[in-house]
């Protein structure tokens, strides 16, 4: 049979194996210390911590210099780390996966080439790896290393000569040299034509025997030990069959260690699984054989979770049901997850077992669950990652010093430990969740507390007759299947007869072997059921919270090309829609997994899914939706409980027990050859370089999250709040810390940006005066009554308050403080530009590859942070909520009488959403001091938080005089830590005998935009020229020129914005009290209404007041009671008359002097609270002294227009009303 005839396994897209691979010494370059060359480039620039010995220099990154302790050249030449090569390699290449021999050496070796003597242990030792490639697919590497003997002189020789220098230079008394040498060794002439050949070399002889001290450990002798080196197996699929892959493997080198020669050359076995073992159709499982016997793998179907072969099981033994979900949900939101640990599988079995459980969501990040010294630099990079780092014998977690910690999850496998961000919500039914965990833990006596596996090693079976048994029995099956032609029959009847020699037919032996094939079967068996119930636990967790994912996305192009062309622009899910469906308990969680990038492609693919294929992943989540939905039609139970467990469990778990007791397909059996398996010739490859993508990705997250505020904020009155808000600035408070740590000398703290702006700070406080910090003039600088200074915009300052506001705060949180700080005052691309100038600072802190050191990088970013000054944020003021805040009071009169503002005492009394300042007396002699035209008054003081300011209370005492009056224009809040200015229109008088008489008022404000001027005006004290007229002025005179039509309008317009206001989720909404009272409010709307037609003589209507009308209606109402008289009117003596009575009295004999406006405001807002004002607008409009006071085409003698005002203040009848403390303050009601 020839070579090409044999190939009948298929295009390799269909093979069970992509590639075998043999890494070991290469005996022609003989050895090369591992020196990580490519790490010592990427380090050129730097100088290197590291010391010259007789060989080379080590060269490690200062983050994992200590991790790696031990890889000095202090220590014996036997303990180094050399230089690996690929060896043999089959194919040479594939089509759509080209060999890549750096990358591949790499992972085999991930620590190089170890040697040993025979005073050591030789165990073998299995890891995986995985590579990802540009089209997003995955291949997997299964690796089995071992320890041969070596037998090139040449490197025996090179041993030695190093161990003596060694020796030499650590006794020596002398200072040690840096003079350098290299091993000379000429070429070796030894065959590497096949594994077969390289191996039985090694195992021509037993191990020789150890008289007395025998080659103690470190040292060698080759006059008394022996020496092996470790050599690496591989196998490269493209699915995870790591139980198939680790037991051909283990077969493959048990054969050769044996003493007896296998039945059949290694090359046939490994052509037979490179070109005749096809992959297993889906759904079905296959048996092929290895060498010593037949070895089983399975697939599943379309409807079953993907394949996923690596023992769950043992990850959750390793760290516990508790840490793996913490673990998961760092994940799932996208922070920087380190795995580290001794043993390269462990790192393989968490990484890919934590991955396998997000279905149906993938991880589109850096995934690099092995990195080996060369690629240590990806750990600096600012964005996502998943990484496997080992640790040394010995080494600490205090000694690895990572460049960014703020956002990082640390996985000590070996010490069961997970640390993870601060921050980090819970995983949606946590507790339910862990508890279901046990249960299936249980169920497979698998222990579900936190403790390291023991699993029964793989020892060379000794029983070679068996084997040849075994593979025998084999190959008569091929015999009678028609696989062997009559050269292959006459070599088998050889090899039976050779075997009956060797009594490879004794029954007892291959008994007893039988029987631990069995048991091992049933470990397997045991393990992927155990696997495949862990994973349907999962996805039953995002099946019942994505469950109707599918009514919230967003269906908005007509054809893929416009979608692609307009998707950065355009939403594909409603968040806000969603999470309010959603229950308060998740919402934290949920938040801040839809603005991660597994989600967002998991969205794009269902959106694309209308034009193009489904992915498999996205179809089979979706025929699961369906499932579910008709589960709960038929079982009406389901929608009461509010934790469901997985239900399919016991039928996932029979489905992977069918395919691996009944076997569906069996492959061609191995087959002798007429053909060597040579060496392959090597095409350079690449191993993909993730840095340059670094900066491209930190651009691309920041403008997907700009453009979706931008969106929202682009139009007046709309905006971002509550959980969505924190969730995006929580993002990019992840997203500067990654940036900050990029390229970092030397770790300082977890807080990369929090220690740059400590470093800033101190070399700030050198180059100032003691008196007064320079670039600040003297209007910037605002002193209080208690010596505070502060500077308005100054970097500085913001960095001193966030260091005075609570000791508890860890540098993390210190650094969200001083981020949120700054985006509420619209300062942070400011402050970062300036941060960002010192760059002697930035030069010590660097390296010059630091992404903060790349100038036009550094411009786009600042540019970007730049666009969220156009929306208005709260996240400072309501995330720290118990801080103590100075606020700024500035009162603004009228132009006219300003002078009176000498003669009074004002008081105001601040509120908002996180409680009130209480009573602040203004000090009588401020004006002395700003005493400019218009007049301002200037009072500062230091309070608690209030939050977002929502009204205030302005009064003046009670004196006497002539000039104890004042007319009020505005009133000025502002926050000094924040900037945020509040501005509360008055427009009206205080004081007695002018106006409505009032000596209070209630203010309504609102969050203003400051522009250049106003902003100029505000700090220096004196306020732009306001000439506002008065609120009941320009109701009166607006009421009068407008026709009936828009004063309707205007009142429906005022209910609707408070039905509007109901029917947004609770943290959505905006302040209740400006929607009634301020601006467009119900107030003002209702008062247009009762004044239109009011009969006045006066000439310019400016004492008309609503309020006296509807006290005379009452006064009427009562007399005409008293009196029994009632026939003049159709009123009827009732509770509606009752209650106006009531509250008009109550309000009266109120002690606080509100005015007639501020008791007619008082009266509409009770009245809506207690769905009485649509009673009492009837009342009022069926008094008899309605015709006397008002027109004949007044809206109020309208029947019609009346009854449908009714109507509209009636829809507000469903809504809870909860009125501010400070409109309701001295009535009982």
């Amino acid at each position: 049979m020839n070579g090409s005839a044999a190939v009948t396994g298929g295009p390799a897209s269909c093979r069970f194996a992509h590639y075998f691979v043999v890494c070991g010494v290469d005996t022609e370059t003989g050895l090369e210390p591992d020196d990580g060359a490519a790490l010592s480039q990427w380090l050129s620039s730097r100088p290197i911590q590291g010391r010259t010995s007789s060989h080379a220099a080590v060269v490690t990154t200062p983050s994992v210099c200590a991790w790696n302790a031990g890889e000095s050249f202090e220590q014996s030449p036997i303990r180094r780390s050399f230089k690996s090569k690929v060896l043999v390699h089959h194919p040479e290449s594939t089509d759509r996966h080209p060999f890549n021999k750096d990358a591949i050496n790499m992972l085999c070796m991930p620590r190089g080439l170890s040697f040993c003597t025979q005073a050591e242990r030789l165990d073998p030792r299995f890891h995986s790896f995985t590579i990802g490639f540009d089209d997003g697919t995955r291949s997997y590497g299964f690796v089995h290393t071992f320890y041969e003997e070596v037998t090139s002189p040449q490197i025996i020789t090179a041993m030695q000569t190093l161990c003596q220098m060694h020796h030499v230079e650590h006794h020596s008394s002398s200072s040690p040299s840096s003079s350098s040498s290299s091993s000379a060794s000429s070429p070796s002439t030894c065959s590497m034509d096949s594994l077969a050949s390289s191996l039985e070399e090694s195992d021509a002889e037993s191990l020789p025997g150890a008289p007395g001290c025998l080659g103690c450990v470190g040292t060698f002798d080759p006059t008394r030990d022996t020496l092996y080196v470790s050599k690496a197996l591989c196998l490269i699929t493209p699915l995870p069959f790591l139980q198939a892959s680790q037991r051909f493997l283990a077969q493959l080198h048990q054969a050769v260690t044996s003493q007896t020669a296998p039945p059949l050359p290694l090359e046939s076995y490994i052509h037979n699984i490179l070109y005749e073992v096809p992959l297993p159709p889906p759904g079905r499982s296959l048996r092929f054989h290895g060498v010593q016997g037949p070895i089983v793998c399975q697939r599943p179907g379309p409807g079953e979770l993907p394949l996923a072969d690596y023992p769950l099981g043992e990850a959750f033994s390793l760290l516990g049901v508790e840490n793996m979900v913490k673990l998961l949900t760092c994940v799932l939101l996208e922070t920087q997850v380190l795995l580290c640990s001794q043993d390269y599988q462990r790192l393989m079995t968490v990484a890919e077992g934590i991955t396998t459980l997000l279905f149906p969501f993938q991880w589109q990040h850096i995934y690099l669950p092995i990195i080996s010294g060369p690629l240590h630099h990806l750990l600096h990079a600012p964005v996502p990652f998943l990484m496997g780092i080992q640790r040394k014998d010995g080494a600490q977690r205090s000694s690895l010093h990572l460049p960014h910690e703020a956002n990082l999850c640390f996985v000590d496998i070996d010490k069961h430990c997970v640390e993870y961000p601060e921050d980090i919500p819970q995983f949606p039914d946590h507790t339910e969740l862990i508890q279901e965990l046990n249960e299936v833990l249980l169920r497979f006596e698998h222990p579900a507390q936190v403790g390291p596996t023991t699993k029964p090693s793989a020892s060379p079976d000794s029983n070679s007759p068996r084997l040849s048994s075994l593979v025998l029995e084999d190959l008569m099956e091929d015999r009678q299947n028609g696989n062997l032609g009559g050269e292959e029959l006459e070599v088998l009847e050889r090899l039976q007869a050779l075997a009956r020699r060797c009594g490879g037919e004794k029954g007892s032996e291959g008994g007893k072997t039988l029987g631990l094939a069995f048991e091992e079967e049933e470990e397997e068996l045991k393990a992927a059921k155990l696997n495949v119930q862990l994973r349907e636990v999962f996805a039953a967790r995002f099946t019942a919270m994505f469950g109707r994912y599918e009514e919230f996305v967003i269906h908005g192009a007509l054809d893929l090309e416009s979608w692609l062309n307009n998707r950065e622009g355009t939403f594909s899910f409603d968040k806000g829609s969603f999470l309010a469906v959603q229950p308060a308990a998740h919402r934290n969680f949920l938040s801040r997994f839809l603005e991660t990038s597994m989600f967002s492609s998991f969205v794009d693919g269902k959106v694309i899914s209308c034009w193009a294929d489904r992915e498999p992943l996205q179809q089979l989540f979706d025929s699961r939706l369906q499932r579910g939905r008709l589960h709960e039609a038929k079982d009406e139970d389901s929608l009461s409980r509010l934790y469901r467990k997985c239900g399919t469990l016991l039928q996932s778990a029979q489905a992977v027990e069918r395919r691996l007791l009944k076997v569906d397909h069996m492959a061609i059996h191995p087959h002798l050859l007429d053909m060597r398996i040579g060496q392959g010739r090597h095409h350079p490859g690449y191993f993909p370089k993730l840095q340059a993508d670094v900066l491209e990705q930190t651009k691309r997250m920041l403008m997907e999250r700009m453009e979706k505020e931008n969106v929202e904020l682009g139009h007046r009155g709309a905006s971002i709040s509550g959980l969505q808000e924190n969730t995006l600035i929580y993002g990019l408070c992840d997203l500067l810390e990654r940036t900050w740590g990029h390229g970092l000398q030397m770790k300082q703290g977890k807080s990369a940006l929090w220690s740059h702006l400590v470093h800033h700070q101190a070399a700030q406080g050198k180059m100032e005066a003691p008196a007064e910090s320079p670039g600040y003039n003297g209007t910037d600088q605002r002193t209080f009554h208690d010596g505070t200074v502060l500077l308005r915009g100054s970097l500085l300052q913001d960095i001193r308050f966030v260091q005075t506001m609570s000791d508890g705060l860890s540098e993390v949180a210190q650094a969200r403080a001083w981020i949120h700080l700054a985006l509420e005052k619209k300062m942070l691309s400011q402050h970062l530009k300036e941060l960002l100038t010192h760059q002697e600072l930035l030069r010590q802190l660097y390296k010059p590859h630091a992404f903060l050191l790349c100038e036009e990088e550094r411009e786009q970013f600042l540019f970007h942070l730049l666009s969220l000054n156009t929306a208005d944020y709260l996240c400072f003021t309501r995330v720290f909520t118990s801080i103590c805040i100075p606020y700024r009071v500035v009162i603004i009169p009228m132009k006219k009488l300003s002078i009176a503002m000498a003669t009074v005492s004002p008081w105001v009394c601040v509120s908002g959403e996180l409680g009130d300042s209480g009573v602040i007396q203004i000090p009588k002699n401020t004006q002395e001091i700003f005493f400019q035209t218009p007049l301002t008054l200037v009072s500062a003081s230091q309070c608690k938080n209030l939050g977002r300011l929502s009204t205030l209370q302005l009064g003046v005492q009670e004196t006497t005089g002539l000039l104890a009056k004042c007319l009020v224009d505005s009133v000025m809040v502002y926050n000094e830590i924040t900037g945020h200015t509040y501005r509360f229109p008055c427009g009206r008088w205080l004081g007695k005998g002018v106006g409505d008489g009032s000596l209070e008022r209630v203010l309504v404000g609102q969050l203003v935009s400051p522009g250049v001027e106003e902003d100029a005006g505000r700090w220096t004290g004196t306020p732009p020229e306001l000439a506002s007229p008065s609120q009941s002025v320009r109701a009166v005179l607006g009421s009068l020129g407008m026709d009936s039509l828009e004063v309707q309008e205007d009142m429906r317009e005022a209910a609707n914005n408070l039905v509007k206001h109901f029917h947004k989720p609770e943290q959505e909404r905006g302040n209740l009290t400006v929607l009634l009272c301020g601006e467009g409010g119900l107030v003002l709307a209702l008062e247009k209404f009762l004044l239109h037609g009011f009969k006045s003589g006066r000439l310019f209507q400016r004492n008309v007041f609503v309020w006296d009308f509807v006290e005379k209606a009452v006064v009427s109402m009562e007399t005409a009671d008293q009196m029994g008289d009632l026939h003049g009117s159709t009123l009827t003596k009732g509770p509606p008359c009752d209650s106006l009575c009531h509250y008009i009295n109550a309000i009266n004999g109120s002690p606080r002097n509100i005015g007639k406006e501020g008791k007619f405001q008082l009266f509409v807002c009770l009245g809506i609270r207690d769905r009485l004002l649509s009673q009492w607008l009837l009342l009022l409009a069926e008094c008899s002294l309605t015709a006397r006071t008002y027109e004949d085409g007044a809206l109020l003698r309208d029947r019609a227009a009346v009854h449908s005002l009714c109507r509209i203040l009636q829809t507000l009848h469903e809504f809870s009303i909860t009125l501010e403390a400070a409109l309701i303050k001295g009535v009982d009601l």
